[in-house]
């Protein structure tokens, strides 16, 4: 996929392949496999996490680094009360849900 965004940035990954391989086992690792709940949105996904310290951090880190080089999404974190779940919302412009598919 190599669509253009509505702010010009195309849907799609900016890395090489073989940077891709390793900004998955540094970053993302098995971060979807954390998710407690998938919701799939118009523009994208929703995903729970636990609302712990540890997913925090994880989380924001795999956010600074997909900002890098896929500069197309709109990320998303929301904060449950409580130390409730942790939201992780991906969207984007037309494309965006089928780039994610591809990433999970």
């Amino acid at each position: 996929m190599n669509e253009l965004s509505e702010n010009n940035s195309p849907i799609a990954c900016a890395l090489t392949d073989a940077q891709l391989v390793r900004r998955k086992e540094e970053v993302a690792g098995d971060i979807w496999s954390g998710a407690t709940h998938k919701t799939e949105l118009q523009d994208g996904y929703e995903f729970a996490f636990p609302g712990t310290d540890e997913w925090a951090d994880r989380l924001l880190q795999f956010v600074k680094a997909e900002r890098q080089c896929c500069r197309f999404f709109l990320f998303e974190l929301i904060f449950a009360p409580n130390t409730g779940p942790i939201t992780l919302r991906l969207s984007g412009p037309d494309g965006t849900k089928q780039f994610i598919e591809s990433m999970l």
